[in-house]
C-alpha cells in the first residue's frame, strides 16, 4: 500500500474515532440534560399539585376544582397530569405540548430518560379515593436536545471532513518530493545518472533532495570517468596490438622470408653438385631463427605481468625497447623505490604512467633526452616523474604540444582511482615538459586488502 494511502487512512481513522467519541459524548450529555430537566419539571409539578390541593380545602365545588387543577398542566412541555378515580379510571387528563420538531425514534430510544410516575392522593374531607398522577414525557425535551446534538455532530463531521481534505492536500504536497525521488531512483536503476529533483518542500526532504542531486552528480562523473577509462583501455589495447603487429611485420616477417628463401636455396643446392655450400645456408637459417627468438623474447617481456619481473626491470625494459627504436633519444632511468612497500596495483599504475608519459614525449615532444624517476615521497607516497627536453607547450617558437593529445584524461583518471594527484610542469632549464604524479602507498595497500578480502 502506498505511503500516502497509509497516512490518509491512519489520519482518517483517527478522525472517525474522534467523531464517534464526540457523538457518544454529545448523546451522554443530552441524556443527562433530559433527565435533569424532567426531574426538575416533575418536582415543580408535584409542588404545584400540593399547593392546589391546599387551596381546595375551602372550596365547595371540589370535583370541578380538581379538573381545573389538572387543566393547569395543559401545554406543559414535560409533565402530563391525570385525575384518577378510586378505580384508577381517568377522570381528567391534561394535554401535553405537541413538539414542532420531534426527534427520530432511534434517538428517543437512545436517550431513554423515562422517570417513574408520581401519585398524589386527594386527601380532602369526604375524599373518595381519587388520586392525581404526574407522568413525565421527554418527547419535547428530547426534541430540543436532538436539534442541539444534531448541530453539534454536524459541526464535528464538518470539521472532520475539512481536516481530512486538508490532510489529503498537505500529505500529497509533502510526499510529492518523495515520489519524485522514487522515480529518480528508478531512473538511476536504469543507468540514467543525469536526472535531478527539485529541492523544495519541508527542510528534511529538501536536504534529502540536495543529497540525492549531489549523489547523481558524483554517479554521473563516475560513469563518465568509467566510460573514458574504458575508451582509453580500448585505445591502449589497439595501440599495443598495432605495435605488436608492427614488430611482427617489421622484424619477424623479413626473417621468416629470409628463412624461407634460404630453405629454397638449400633445396636447389641439394639437387646440384654444390652440396658443399649447404652448411653456409644452414648457418644463415640458424642466425635468422636466433634473431627471431630474441625479438619474440622482447615482445614476451613487454607482455609479461609486473609481478613476475618487478617494476624496475619492467621500466628498464621499456626504456630499452624505445632505445632500440629511437637511438637518437637518450633515456635516463632512476627507480629507487622499495618495491616491497607498494602493492601490485600501485606498481601497475606507476608503470602505465611511465609508459604513457614516455610515449607522449616521444610522439609529440620531439625530445633528445627523456628522464624517468620513481622514488618514495616521504613515508606514505611515491613520486613518479617523466621529463623531456622537447618543444614543450609554449615559448619555444615551435609548434606547441596540444594538451588534448597528451593522454592526460586517461592518466588523470587512473591516478584519481588511486587517490593520487597528477600535474604537468615545465621541464628542466625551461625546456620540455615534466609529467609528475604522486600516489599514496596506503591507497594501494587498502586496495590490495579489499581485493584480498573479497
Amino acid at each position: 500500500m502506498p505511503l500516502r494511502v497509509r497516512l490518509i487512512a491512519l489520519i482518517g481513522s483517527v478522525l472517525l474515532v474522534s467523531l464517534a467519541c464526540g457523538s457518544v459524548l454529545v448523546a451522554w450529555r443530552a441524556a443527562h440534560s433530559v433527565r435533569t430537566e424532567l426531574r426538575a419539571a416533575l418536582d415543580v409539578g408535584t409542588k404545584t399539585i400540593h399547593n392546589g390541593l391546599d387551596e381546595l380545602v375551602a372550596s365547595g365545588d371540589r370535583a370541578n376544582e380538581l379538573r381545573r387543577l389538572v387543566a393547569t398542566f395543559n401545554g406543559n412541555r414535560h409533565v402530563r397530569a391525570a385525575l384518577l378515580d378510586a378505580r384508577d379510571q381517568p377522570v381528567a387528563v391534561s394535554r401535553l405540548l405537541v413538539p414542532t420538531d420531534p426527534a427520530p425514534g432511534w434517538f428517543r430510544v437512545l436517550i431513554g430518560a423515562e422517570l417513574g410516575a408520581v401519585r398524589v392522593p386527594v386527601s380532602l374531607d369526604g375524599g373518595d379515593g381519587s388520586v392525581i398522577v404526574l407522568q413525565t414525557d421527554p418527547i419535547n425535551e428530547i426534541g430540543e436536545v436532538w436539534a442541539e446534538s444534531r448541530d453539534a455532530v454536524l459541526v464535528l463531521a464538518g470539521f472532520a471532513l475539512l481536516s481530512a481534505l486538508l490532510t489529503c492536500a498537505v500529505v500529497g504536497r509533502a510526499l510529492r518530493p518523495i515520489e519524485d525521488l522514487s522515480n529518480a531512483f528508478q531512473r538511476i536503476g536504469k543507468g540514467n545518472y543525469y536526472g535531478r529533483v527539485s529541492e523544495n518542500g519541508p527542510p528534511e526532504l529538501t536536504r534529502l533532495a540536495s543529497g540525492f542531486n549531489l549523489m547523481t552528480q558524483q554517479l554521473a562523473a563516475a560513469a563518465t570517468q568509467n566510460r573514458r577509462l574504458n575508451e582509453r583501455l580500448l585505445t591502449l589495447q589497439a595501440e599495443e596490438r598495432a605495435e605488436l603487429a608492427r614488430d611482427l611485420h617489421d622484424e619477424i616477417g623479413p626473417l621468416l622470408f629470409a628463412v624461407d628463401m634460404t630453405a629454397a636455396t638449400i633445396e636447389r643446392l641439394a639437387g646440384s653438385d654444390r652440396i658443399d655450400a649447404i652448411p653456409t645456408q644452414v648457418g644463415a637459417i640458424h642466425d635468422a631463427v636466433g634473431r627471431m627468438q630474441r625479438h619474440v623474447r622482447v615482445i614476451l617481456e613487454r607482455l609479461r605481468p609486473l609481478r613476475a619481473i618487478g617494476l624496475a626491470v619492467a621500466i628498464g625494459r621499456l626504456a630499452a625497447f624505445w632505445r632500440s627504436r629511437r637511438p637518437d633519444i637518450s633515456f635516463i632511468v632512476a627507480v629507487t623505490v622499495e618495491e616491497d612497500r607498494i602493492g601490485d596495483d600501485l606498481k601497475e599504475t606507476i608503470y602505465r604512467i611511465v609508459q604513457e608519459g614516455v610515449s607522449n614525449a616521444i610522439r609529440h615532444g620531439k625530445p633528445t633526452r627523456v628522464e624517468i624517476a620513481v622514488a618514495l615521497a616521504g613515508d606514505d607516497g611515491v613520486r613518479v616523474q617523466v621529463a623531456d627536453d622537447g618543444i614543450g607547450m609554449s615559448g619555444d617558437g615551435a609548434a606547441d604540444r596540444d594538451p588534448a593529445q597528451l593522454g592526460l584524461v586517461g592518466m588523470r583518471e587512473r591516478v584519481m582511482a588511486m587517490a593520487g594527484s597528477l600535474s604537468i610542469q615545465r621541464g628542466g632549464n625551461g625546456r620540455g615538459l615534466a609529467l609528475v604524479a604522486w600516489l599514496p602507498c596506503a591507497s594501494s595497500l587498502q586496495l590490495q586488502n579489499m581485493v584480498g578480502t573479497e
